[in-house]
């Protein structure tokens, strides 16, 4: 795994690739066509989509590797709607490097918290992201039910008596 990912603004003209590495990332997870189906509208990512919304694809030293979507709900809460590896990309340490950049793209926001709906094969990796489960919502399959985690967007201590300056180490 590289050390350094690049994260860049989608463009419109990206919706193609996304859609594909949503896709193919849901797909990764072993799920039926007829499933899949299912899912096709929410998957596809459209010019419009990317206009109205904060998505960034990134990028290793290889190339692109995913992309996440960020929805601004208001009064300082954010969600993410999409965050998709490419599946050679899942569990290379790529997951939770991005999901501490999101946080830290709503901090720079002024985000005070993000919210998002958990497949069911990614429940352990928000938990260890110190997600809280706060309700569960009806899936698309009967009889299964998502969690929905939310996070805690935290502010960085400000320098003072209780902090040690970087500088001087």
């Amino acid at each position: 795994m590289t050390r350094n990912l690049t994260y860049i603004k989608a463009t419109p003209e990206d919706h193609e690739l996304l859609t594909r590495t949503a896709m193919s990332s849901k797909q990764y997870w072993g799920y039926a066509d007829r499933l899949m189906a299912l899912w096709r509208e929410e998957l596809t990512i459209t010019p419009d989509y990317i206009t109205r919304n904060e998505v960034v694809k990134v990028e290793s030293a290889e190339g692109f590797i995913g992309f996440y979507a960020l929805a601004d709900k208001g009064k300082d809460h954010w969600e993410v709607e999409h965050f998709w590896l490419l599946p050679g990309d899942v569990r290379k340490g790529y997951g939770t490097r991005i999901f501490e950049h999101i946080l830290k793209h709503i901090k720079e926001k002024n985000g005070k918290s993000v919210s998002l709906s958990a497949d069911p094969h990614a429940k352990g990796f928000y938990d260890k992201m110190g997600g809280t489960v706060i309700q569960q919502e009806p899936s698309k399959i009967a009889g299964r039910f998502l969690d929905v985690y939310e996070f805690a967007v935290k502010k960085r201590a400000q320098p003072g008596k209780n902090s040690v300056s970087r500088k001087n180490k």
